[in-house]
């Protein structure tokens, strides 16, 4: 103001101000910056007071699943919202081959997580083996069920890590002797390096196909009493496709196979449909 402002001063004003500056900004975002944090704490606080999904007195599932019944399963969110599954009755027993059928939105993927376990009926009963699933281990219900769904994950790793996830007792030799059962070597041929081609952390470094073959391989390696498909095939080429379903045709691969999909006209092993 006095015409006596130098170089330095101002160059020493200017840092300071942006400085100021920033740390002001700082303070003014602080609640963007706390409100995330606070809502993940608070969900986090939520999930650890969640009782244990089994009772106590829960018991184990022991042998095969052989029959499945939806004895007037209702289900929906909450109590403000409508019902998404309603009155369902159903049973499915050995050999069946299953199609759940409906619009998007109908109920499909939620009848699947009722039956995992994920979510527990609001009305009605499901019974594995004639015995009310809530007195069951959910785990030991889960372990006898393979899913293969349309989004499929897959982890850093070879294809052959991926097929083994999970399963403690099964070998490269199992895998190799599953694909050569169901005459997969054509498929498998058309990954870089077969059984040791690398996969990046998700599975971006393939196609969906490929990822859904992986996963069906996966589901099938150890002999399942539940397998369920749920828009398994959508990703497929036609002829990958043909097999899968020529394999579900004419090979026991499970007890029970359940299946959500889009192109019924191809199914014609389906012996039982469920309409939602």
């Amino acid at each position: 103001m006095q015409g006596n402002l130098k170089i330095g001063v101002y160059t020493s004003f200017s840092l300071y101000m942006s400085k100021l500056l920033s740390t002001t900004q700082a303070l003014g975002s602080i609640d963007i910056t706390i409100k995330p944090v606070c809502i993940s704490l608070g969900r986090i606080k939520e999930i650890l007071s969640l009782n244990g999904e089994n009772l106590e007195s829960s018991q184990n599932v022991e042998v095969p699943i052989n029959s499945i019944e939806f004895r007037d399963v209702g289900f929906r969110y909450n109590t403000d919202s409508k019902y998404i599954v309603k009155h369902l009755n159903a049973e499915l027993v050995i050999g069946d081959k299953v199609l759940i059928n409906g619009v998007n939105g109908a109920g499909k993927t939620t009848l699947i997580k009722l039956l995992t376990g994920l979510y527990t009926p609001i009305e009605g009963k499901i019974l594995i083996n004639d015995i009310d699933y809530s007195l069951l281990n959910k785990g030991s219900i889960r372990e006898r069920i393979g899913i293969v769904s349309q989004n499929i994950f897959l982890f850093k790793g070879t294809v052959l890590d991926n097929i083994l996830y999970g399963q403690k007792d099964k070998t490269r030799e199992n895998a190799m002797s599953i694909i050569k059962k169901y005459h997969l070597e054509k498929i498998l041929d058309e990954l870089d390096k077969g059984l040791d081609t690398e996969i990046v952390q998700d599975g971006s470094s393939i196609s969906g196909g490929q990822a859904q073959f992986i996963a069906f391989i996966r589901a099938v390696i150890k002999k399942r009493d539940i397998i369920i498909l749920d828009e398994a095939t959508s990703n497929l080429h036609a002829f990958t496709r043909d097999i899968i379903y020529n394999i579900l045709q004419n090979y026991d691969v499970c007890n029970i196979l359940i299946m959500i999909s889009h192109q019924n006209e191809e199914l014609h092993f389906i012996n039982k449909v469920i309409e939602l």
